[in-house]
């Protein structure tokens, strides 16, 4: 450990930092760290008799107000005269914690002590300010009477050599540069003892991480994080920038030390940042869904993006939220893959226009000067339209053209995803995951190594996640956030007030993905299937061979050539001999006997519109509790897990309510009468 003296006056000031070594008695350990709690517990009563003895005399109040002011003022100026001599940390942190002091014992004793919110300032923010003196003593000065040094740490964990240079403190987060002895250690023999050195220094398993230094391999930079703020998720308080570009970040979460989580997806030359395509991973129930809510609403807010949701697996359980918004959303598996056939032509269209205009990639003037959107396909269950090399072509070439893709899945095994498609995807999202081999699928070995563990929260910690994504410091990725907590309504209410800024569906690449008739707000005839509309009340009458022709609409196996007018057409099958050559085709079919049933034909299953308005006028006739089971199935002509979709859909918009037992429901007209 280095030290000096300051001025020959025999004060020893330390240059290094220093860490807390544990003494055989615990009063000793604790007694370094009685000052700052002592005084944050005496501030309260403090200020309480202050005010009590100030408004007993009512016309003194002013005086007094005005006086602590200035003795505050005063304090903290003293405050920093007095450290000048000291570490420029321990100078700003020593004044800004006179100051803070100054001015809410002024407050208190004007306003009282138990009022909203100083009682809350003083049992957060003050416990928060002591808790923070205790950590730097701990790391600065090692709490230790009898000098304690870092180098007792490094030799207990057996690293011995290691320094630790100057540390910086911020709210719940220590971090500092190590220098390692050259030759004899790399940053990765302290990142397999971190776990170590957080249970030296008394924290939780994952408290402490160290990243390499990409220029000095004899030097890392540790981070300690005492406490674990990922525990409660914070409210969502609305998107982050209504009306503003998609250049700008995405704020969608906040990191464990309370920064905002920030990611962009278009590039920007200026800072070098590269536009990005997205991949998402998780198990199920670690809070993708949540994130990608959160994202949408952030998207369907901006001025200048469109986002097209495909999502072949939850149907509209997902995107549900969005209805009302410009988001086109296409949540059946044909369908999807239909889409994703056309997207290399939608493609190669908006590259061609760019370039017209004298761009390589898409910048904010394509849409400003020419109304061309910036692009986001997100694709749910992304494993299963990634076969063939459609998705490759398409991650390969979508960039330039102003399209970002997001591909969301649960793993990302080498069958799921191709090397190719993966290479492509500039930016990671791991939510929890059961094993590390499938954190290893999405983050990379620098991130791991640092101490990015997603598979400790697994699905018990929904909505953590870690992310590395172009613009962001790689120091950053392997630290852990967590998206925002919100309601679908809340999300709902959002799109509803700020969505107007969204844009349209750009045309022409509306119309290269027959999306051209939403784009420009017309009525669907039903003809332009692609498109799922999220009203009930809106959808469409379609035709009732949908179902037919959708089984048929598979274009994996037959490919069209409009230079063979034979091309995609299934072979005739061979001819066969009939005995039917005396059969009069002209004949009278003769009448049934007495008691003969008649031959049930199958029926045509009901559109969706159909099927929709005929559930509906059943429950009207209901007058008790129902649930998916007893909606008759010839209603709707489909299995049970959609009537138990459709009914949840149905309550949340309000046109039933939920009975007692889960799964059961009631028509609102009802309520009187169940009870």
């Amino acid at each position: 450990m280095v030290s000096k003296r300051n001025n020959g006056e025999g004060d020893l000031a330390v240059a290094d930092a220093a860490y807390f070594v544990p003494k055989k008695h615990w009063g000793s350990r604790l007694a370094p760290y009685a000052s700052e709690w002592g005084g944050w517990l005496t501030s309260w009563p403090t200020a309480a008799l202050s005010h009590v003895w100030m408004t007993g005399t009512p016309e003194a109040l002013p005086w007094a107000s005005a006086g602590l002011t200035l003795l505050g003022t005063g304090v903290t100026a003293l405050t920093w005269y007095c450290a000048r001599a000291r570490a420029a940390v321990v100078r700003r942190f020593a004044t800004a914690t006179a100051g803070i002091t100054a001015a809410w014992t002024t407050a208190a004793t004007i306003q009282g002590p138990w009022e909203s919110p100083l009682f809350q300032l003083w049992a957060f923010g003050g416990a928060g300010v002591a808790l923070s003196w205790s950590i730097f003593k701990a790391l600065k000065r090692g709490g230790d009477s009898e000098g304690g040094s870092d180098s007792r740490l490094w030799e207990k964990v057996k690293l011995a050599g290691v320094k630790t240079g100057p540390l910086a403190v911020e709210p719940n987060k220590v971090s500092g540069p190590l220098q390692l002895p050259p030759g004899e250690l790399d940053a990765q023999d302290v990142q397999k003892k971190a776990d170590l050195i957080a249970g030296y220094l008394g924290l939780r398993k994952g408290a402490v991480r160290i990243a390499e230094n990409p220029e000095d391999a004899s030097q890392a930079e540790m981070t300690i994080v005492p406490r674990d703020v990922l525990r409660e998720s914070m409210d969502w308080e609305g998107p982050s920038n209504p009306g503003g570009s998609i250049t700008d970040p995405i704020v969608f979460g906040v990191y464990e030390d309370t920064e905002p989580v920030r990611m962009w997806l278009p590039g920007d030359k200026a800072t070098g940042r590269n536009a990005s395509h997205v991949q998402i991973n998780g198990m199920n129930g670690s809070g993708k869904s949540q994130g990608f809510k959160e994202i949408a609403t952030e998207l369907l807010t901006r001025r200048d993006v469109n986002l097209v949701v495909l999502d072949p697996s939850k149907g509209d359980q997902t995107v549900a939220f969005l209805k009302g918004s410009r988001a086109v959303t296409v949540t059946n598996l044909a369908k999807c893959r239909k889409l994703v056939k056309k997207l290399p032509a939608a493609i190669t269209e908006r590259a061609s226009q760019l370039g017209q205009w004298g761009y390589d990639e898409w910048v904010p003037e394509a849409f400003t000067q020419h109304g061309m959107p910036y692009l986001v396909i997100w694709v749910e269950e992304a494993s299963k339209l990634l076969g063939g090399d459609t998705f490759t072509t398409i991650a390969q070439e979508a960039r330039s053209a102003g399209i970002s893709l997001v591909l969301s899945q649960q793993r990302s095994t080498f069958r799921q995803m191709s090397t190719d498609v993966r290479a492509q995807l500039g930016t990671v999202l791991c939510f929890g995951v059961n094993q590390p081999e499938d954190a290893g699928f999405s983050l990379s070995d620098e991130t791991l190594d640092a101490g990015a563990a997603p598979w400790r929260w697994k699905n018990r910690l929904p909505g953590a996640f870690y992310l590395e994504a172009p613009g962001i410091e790689e120091a950053r990725f392997a630290t852990p956030a967590r998206t925002f907590r919100a309601k679908d309504t809340q999300l709902t209410a959002d799109i509803a007030e700020h969505g107007h800024h969204a844009p349209e569906m750009w045309a022409p690449t509306a119309a290269t993905l027959t999306l051209a008739k939403l784009a420009q707000g017309a009525e669907d005839d039903g003809k332009e299937d692609n498109v799922v509309p999220l009203h009930p009340d809106e959808v469409p009458e379609e035709d009732l061979l949908e179902d037919f022709e959708d089984s048929l609409d598979d274009e994996d196996d037959f490919e069209d050539d409009p230079d063979d007018p034979e091309a995609g057409l299934m072979p005739l099958p061979p001819e066969v001999e009939t005995d039917l050559d005396d059969v009069d085709p002209d004949a009278e079919l003769p009448e049934l006997e007495a008691g003969t049933a008649a031959i049930d034909l199958p029926q045509i299953k009901p559109s969706l519109a159909q099927a929709r308005a005929a559930v509906a006028d059943w429950i009207a006739r209901q007058t008790g509790v129902f649930g998916p089971k007893d909606v008759p199935q010839e209603l709707h002509g489909r299995d049970r897990s959609w009537a138990s979709r459709e009914l949840s859909a149905l309550a949340e918009q309000g046109r039933i309510e939920r009975a007692d037992d889960p799964g059961t429901y009631r028509a609102r007209t009802t309520r009187g009468h169940a009870a």
